[in-house]
């Protein structure tokens, strides 16, 4: 049987080739987003490398601070970014939450102080209006601490200055604030040298601390003898003096200021020497920066000469007081001695006898004793017994205490003391606190005695010519109107004498008229007729 071949054969069919497959290569459209993403990954990395630390601000207020917008400046350079403004935890605070840029790392110490800058009228003048268009910003003034925080409080108020600033502050204490803000000026004759930077309130609810900064070079003048006063608006003064107005400078009559200066001091080392005691007077020493000073209300006050003795005295007058004050002046023969602390009113409840008790300052140190031999001075006395001593001597001698007029415009009195060595005679108390000294009546007292006794006598005079001169002159009125009535027999008499007179006279002009015509009449005798012509 032969074999049928019906398809080709083995030979023929085709044979098998393997093909290796080529690997994957990548497409060029891809090279874009793997480049976007390394450009992403660098800006990421270049953002934490450059970001500062973040830092918290509570603000009182945050009007005009917007996310993202508001920036935080020193210096007008910006330093960091406001990226998130949220209310606090308790509501009363905004807190900002502010990213510093990198190298802004060192205002995160603890002592930075950060407030918002926004248009600003205070005394010191105006700040801020570039706001109005580019917007508030926080303002940052670096500290100088080693430490570091990252929450703030922003101050409410700009500070007047910065750190640095080259100049020292000061502080004042006076019992009240009165007209002085954060940026009153301060004024060293007449200039302006500084301002008042912060105030507050001491723990004790008595006394006001004010804090001055004093520029340099002027904070030199500021020595441990410096007395600063209250140089605000006008100073207007009525007492024993009359009016007294001073000023410091326009400005300050308007906004108020603060002065200083230092009391005449001697520009030579001076010693004066008594038996037993040698006085050194050297030139005040600068003040330390935070050193502490009153403030005075006046530059009177301030300039007023300390006293390192007072003794405290009372006079009971008996008289009116109305005119003198607390503070009016206590003079020994023009000189002020000491000054009035206390004016009171007291009765006696058994004989009600009323007194009006005054107390008084006395600066025993001022009533300087000096030898009339050599002209050395002797020294105040150490112990109270020598003291007591003393003033027994003066009163002794007749130191009384007198009320006297200051001045007659403005009606104030003073207390003028003196020896009056007719004055009565007394035992001086030493038991009593404080010791008593007599008075004696004043040359007002003497004067409204003198006006009552002319007063008196005048209203007597009157009565007296009311009951007996007023009669008789009446009497006298009387006979006078019959003496000059028109029918009066004198009247009648006058008239016929007056015209006998007149008689009289035409006959004297007559024969003068003839003299001055024919003079030889006087020698030959009156003409005739017939000669005449």
């Amino acid at each position: 049987m032969s074999e049928i071949s019906n398809g080709p054969k083995v030979h023929e069919l085709p044979s098998a080739v393997s093909h290796v497959k080529r690997r994957w290569l990548p497409q060029i459209i891809w090279f874009i987003p793997v480049l976007a993403i390394m450009v992403s990954l660098s800006l990421a990395y270049k953002a934490v490398v450059d970001r500062g630390p973040t830092i918290s601000i509570s603000i009182k207020l945050g009007d005009g601070l917007e996310a993202g917008k508001t920036n935080v400046q020193y210096k007008g350079v910006n330093i960091g970014t406001v990226k998130k403004v949220a209310l606090s935890d308790d509501q009363q605070q905004v807190i900002a939450t502010v990213q510093l840029n990198k190298g802004a790392e060192a205002f995160a110490k603890s002592d930075t102080r950060f407030w918002i800058v926004r248009p600003r009228i205070t005394t010191s003048g105006v700040s801020g209006l570039s706001t109005l268009l580019s917007g508030a910003f926080i303002a940052a003034e670096i500290g100088q601490a080693t430490d570091k925080k990252n929450l703030f409080v922003a101050l409410e108020v700009p500070p007047i200055l910065t750190g640095n600033t080259p100049g020292r502050e000061f502080i004042l204490k006076a019992p009240s604030l009165g007209s002085h803000d954060i940026g009153t000026q301060v004024y060293f004759r007449r200039l302006n040298v500084g301002e008042v930077v912060a105030y507050d309130l001491d723990k004790n609810g008595k006394d006001i601390s004010i804090r001055v900064f004093i520029n340099a070079p002027y904070d030199q003048f500021v020595t441990t003898d410096t007395r600063f006063w209250n140089a605000s608006g006008i100073d207007v003064s009525l007492g024993v003096n009359g009016f007294q107005v001073q000023t410091e400078s326009l400005i300050a009559v308007f906004t108020g200021g603060i002065a200083f200066e230092a009391p005449q001091a001697p520009t030579e080392k001076m010693a004066v020497t008594s038996p037993g005691v040698s006085t050194v007077f050297s030139p005040p020493e600068r003040a330390q920066e935070d050193s502490v000073f009153p403030l005075f209300q006046t530059r009177t006050l301030a300039m007023k000469k300390p006293d390192s003795v007072t003794e405290r005295y009372v006079v009971n007058f008996k008289q009116s007081i109305r005119g003198l004050s607390v503070g009016a002046p206590v003079e020994f023969r023009g000189v002020s001695v000491g000054e009035v602390v206390s004016i009171g009113l007291a009765f006696d409840p058994k004989t009600f006898e009323v007194v009006q008790p005054v107390e008084f300052f006395l600066y025993p140190e001022r009533l300087q004793a000096r030898s009339l031999i050599n002209g050395e001075l002797i020294p105040y006395p150490k112990t109270r017994a020598d003291q007591l001593k003393r003033i027994k001597t003066f009163i002794e001698k007749g130191l009384r205490a007198q009320l006297r007029t200051g001045s007659l415009l403005t009606g104030q009195l003073y207390i003028g003391i003196d020896l009056f060595p007719d004055a009565p005679k007394y035992n001086l108390d030493t038991s009593k606190s404080p010791l008593e000294i007599r008075a004696i009546p004043s040359t007002i007292d003497n004067l409204e005695q003198s006006v009552a006794s002319v007063v008196k006598n005048t209203d007597i005079l009157i009565k007296k010519l009311d009951a007996e001169v007023i009669p008789e002159l009446n009497k006298t009125l009387r006979n006078i109107n019959a003496v000059t009535a028109s029918d009066s027999p004198l009247l009648l008499d006058m008239r016929d004498s007056l015209r006998e007179v007149s008689k009289a006279a035409s006959s004297v002009k007559t024969l003068t008229d003839m003299l001055d015509n024919q003079p030889q009449s006087l020698i030959f005798g009156k003409p005739s007729e017939g000669s005449k012509k």
